[in-house]
């Protein structure tokens, strides 16, 4: 089992709950045909995002992943899924402070949304207009049955 995060193109449209849910469902059925182990998919701010986090969290497969020969020395990985406008990354729980810290540093330096879709609130974060980072909706709660 894994913890997901994702780092998104931040377009206007997708601050609509609604709109990112659709949009994201969509995403990740991931039927767009495309390789999804290729960062070149992605646009040039989720690229740069990429190469940037891969120096702390090498890649479990693909391409870019490094061959051990012999044994496997313990590094932090993560298993990327990149599409047009979205990376999907599952990190193992153990790494999951680190990674979640890493991951929303650099999605503000690099302007692009954040989504913590493994966590209780799904909060999806934005780039704003001041140049801070701030989180624009959260998926709704169920009631419980209290």
């Amino acid at each position: 089992m894994s913890y997901d995060l994702a780092v998104f193109d931040p377009r206007s449209e997708l601050r609509d709950r609604a709109v990112f849910e659709s949009w994201y469902d969509e995403r990740t059925e991931w039927e767009d045909g495309l390789d999804y182990n290729d960062p070149t998919n992605a646009t040039p701010a989720l690229q740069a995002w990429l190469l940037e986090i891969m120096q702390r969290f090498v890649p479990m497969n693909g391409p870019l992943a490094p061959e051990y020969p012999g044994e496997k020395v313990r590094e932090l990985t993560a298993d990327y899924t990149i599409a047009r406008d979205l990376i999907y990354v599952a990190f193992s729980w153990s790494d999951i402070e680190t990674a979640y810290a890493t991951c929303i540093e650099l999605a503000k330096k690099h302007g692009i949304g954040f989504l913590d879709a493994s966590g209780d609130e799904g909060a999806a974060w934005f780039p704003s207009s001041g140049g801070d980072f701030e989180i624009v909706h959260t998926a709704p709660q169920e009631e419980s049955d209290a």
